[in-house]
């Protein structure tokens, strides 16, 4: 089998596309992804995935490209995609046609009805997949972007075009049953993959270090601040306050980008509330692991409405490493800790934040809450087991069923 994946973003580094990418071809199946993308060649193979870059730079220069943004604006079905899995098919069938954005869905479905192959979206939640980015092009077509693709609009196509889709994978129970509630689409035809990693992933990452601390003789708690909103990571930072008064060893810190604005009055709270350079900020993000392989706890704090049906990657790399969570009270959170007894729910507030931190200040604690979580991963909520999933899914789209064979009864 020959997949094409669809994304409207870079790859790499899109974990997701990778993750796909990789268990299908542990199935045996070939995988080409068409990504948008610079500053590299326009064909590559990354990880013995064919890639197919359309340079960002030429998406929309020119004649050709002038026309496909006004098609691509009023129509929601972006020409130099549908050409370029159209080439891929030309060099090697194309057996099933996936798109992972909400932005490409329309493409997909003129794809497939082209090379009459199924198509598969792979999806986030529903609030999630209808996010815009207007983190790259320039100015007119950011601004293009919010005009033709704004959030309600995005939303009226996924609701329109959805249920045409062959098959559709998710990333969590409560984003399948939202889909299911919101959507006309056959509940048969709803399926979730998580965003699970390696079993593996505590023999292979090492901590991050240079962070300005003892992190072997501190009680270091990592926040993942990536889509957290301003006034959640301020509840934390005064939540940290207050706990260092009982755990005079504790150091925090925040991983992720937040924006320099947010940064700066983060700065700001932490001199007024953290003394002694207790708190250390990494924008980048880039070693999710190694910053929690440093760590005593995991935080997760409230996001945005988006959580109510999402589950952060970071959940899944603190279950194999060992390293307890703190979240917020969403109900997939709330359900995948409870069933692992991996960690804390709490409200987002401070003092029931406060009082999570204390908890965990207690080594003995932390380590019952992390033994947990490393079983977990090296049981259900692994990438092996998904992996064996996502490829069932695609090989059913495929699959020939079996004839309706009805055997004619003699006359008694």
């Amino acid at each position: 089998m020959h997949v094409c994946l669809l994304s409207a973003g870079t790859f790499p580094p899109d974990t997701r596309i990778a993750a796909a990418g990789a268990a299908l071809r542990a199935g045996g199946h070939a995988v080409t992804v068409c990504a948008r993308g610079t500053g590299g060649p326009d064909h590559d193979i990354v990880d013995g995935i064919d890639l197919r870059r359309l340079p960002d730079t030429e998406l929309y220069s020119g004649p050709r490209g002038v026309l496909d943004g006004v098609r691509y604006a009023l129509g929601f079905a972006q020409p130099a995609w549908v050409r370029a899995a159209s080439a891929v098919d030309d060099e090697r069938g194309v057996d099933v046609c996936c798109v992972s954005d909400c932005g490409l869905l329309k493409t997909g479905l003129k794809v497939g009805t082209q090379l009459d192959v199924p198509v598969v979206a792979d999806l986030p939640s529903g609030t999630a997949a209808i996010e815009t980015d207007d983190a790259h092009g320039g100015r007119l077509r950011r601004y293009a972007r919010r005009v033709f693709h704004s959030p309600w609009r995005r939303g009226r196509v996924l609701d329109k075009h959805l249920p045409d889709v062959d098959q559709l994978i998710t990333t969590c129970e409560e984003a399948r049953a939202a889909y299911v509630r919101e959507t006309d689409i056959d509940p048969e035809r709803v399926a979730v993959v998580r965003e699970t990693v390696e079993s593996g992933l505590a023999a292979r990452t090492e901590p991050v270090g240079g962070l300005g601390f003892d992190s072997e003789g501190a009680f270091v708690v990592t926040v993942i601040a990536e889509g957290v909103p301003r006034e959640s990571l301020e509840t934390f930072v005064a939540a940290a306050a207050r706990a260092a008064d009982s755990a005079a060893d504790l150091r925090v810190l925040v991983v992720g980008d937040i924006g320099e604005g947010t940064l700066d009055d983060l700065e700001r709270l932490a001199r007024r509330e953290l003394v002694g350079g207790r708190i250390v900020f990494r924008t980048e993000g880039e070693d999710t692991a190694g910053y929690l392989a440093a760590s005593d706890v995991c935080v997760l704090p409230e996001r945005s409405r988006a959580g109510d049906t999402t589950i952060p990657r970071p959940l899944f790399m603190a279950l194999a490493l060992g390293v307890p969570v703190i979240a917020s009270e969403t109900p997939p959170l709330k359900r995948l800790l409870g069933l692992t007894g991996a960690g804390l729910c709490v409200q987002p507030e401070e003092t029931a934040l406060t009082e999570a931190l204390v908890e965990l200040s207690d080594a003995e604690r932390r380590t019952e809450l992390g033994a947990n979580g490393r079983a977990a991963a090296d049981g259900a909520l692994n990438r092996e087991r998904d992996a064996k999933r996502l490829c069932e899914l695609y090989e059913s789209l495929l699959a020939t069923p079996e004839p309706d064979i009805t055997i004619p009864q003699a006359d008694s």
